[in-house]
């Protein structure tokens, strides 16, 4: 049966600064960290970072070792000297290889490092970790697919349901109320392969606080093959636009 994704799952919103050259890589990143529903700005040297947060302060940096005139080392350690900046995480962007470099920016304090080329689930990790009061280990996408519980369908709009979905666990509409801690089957479509796996119920939510009543289920028996699976669909979902925006140039923002 055929699926669609509508987006990332929200979370909390924050500004990220991107600090670097107008690159295929960094245009990259900045198209991946919107559509992970960021809110990034970009500037090519260090003196242009630290007018940007004169006026407004990020909630994370992700810069270039090598920038023009000061490098980005010297940038974060300017940042911490500074007591109304000192508390900005900073992510590096470094080359693959660059062990030397990356030991030294995480001595000197550094939020994370990502090596290049990116790959979307490392940078997610990396910035979910930096900035997120509940930091999430996996990607997780908002998407249409037909769900059953214990072998029953989910009454949703022809077929399709709204769900959140990570390799983790998923969160399904339902009006049925669950109880913590219960065991439940789930079977979902996603392409043409049919996905059943036990599921433990983390909780549920019947006032509709989010866009409709449903439950937080993790995963318990995932197969490794169906685990990977969702991996790789979801990866196609978050870079699908993205790739699709940089075969046309670069965008306008850099």
């Amino acid at each position: 049966m055929g699926t669609s994704a509508s987006g990332i799952a929200k979370h909390r919103n924050s500004s990220i600064l991107i600090v670097g050259g107008k690159t295929r890589e960094l245009v990259f990143i900045s198209l991946l960290l919107r559509r992970f529903q960021y809110d990034v700005s970009e500037v090519h040297t260090a003196a242009e970072a630290i007018e940007r947060i004169s006026s407004a302060s990020p909630a994370l940096i992700i810069t270039e070792l090598v920038l023009p005139g000061m490098g980005g080392l010297d940038l974060f350690m300017l940042l911490k000297q500074t007591r109304r900046t000192a508390s900005i995480p900073v992510v590096f962007l470094l080359p693959l290889s660059d062990i030397a470099s990356e030991r030294r920016c995480q001595g000197a304090g550094a939020a994370g490092c990502v090596t290049k080329p990116v790959q979307a689930e490392d940078l997610y990790r990396t910035v979910q970790a930096a900035i997120e009061p509940i930091p999430r280990a996996d990607i997780r996408i908002d998407a249409r697919l037909p769900v059953s519980v214990d072998d029953v369908p989910l009454g949703c709009p022809q077929g399709q349901c709204e769900i959140d979905l990570s390799v983790q666990g998923m969160y399904v509409p339902t009006e049925k109320p669950y109880p913590r801690d219960r065991r439940v089957t789930v079977q979902f479509d996603i392409k043409d392969r049919t996905i059943s796996v036990q599921g433990t119920v983390l909780y549920s939510n019947p006032s509709g606080a989010r866009r409709e009543p449903g439950m937080g289920l993790k995963f318990v028996d995932l197969a490794v093959q169906d685990r990977e699976f969702i991996r790789t669909f979801i990866r196609d979902e978050v870079t699908r636009d993205v790739k699709a925006t940089l075969s046309g140039g670069f965008t306008d923002s850099w």
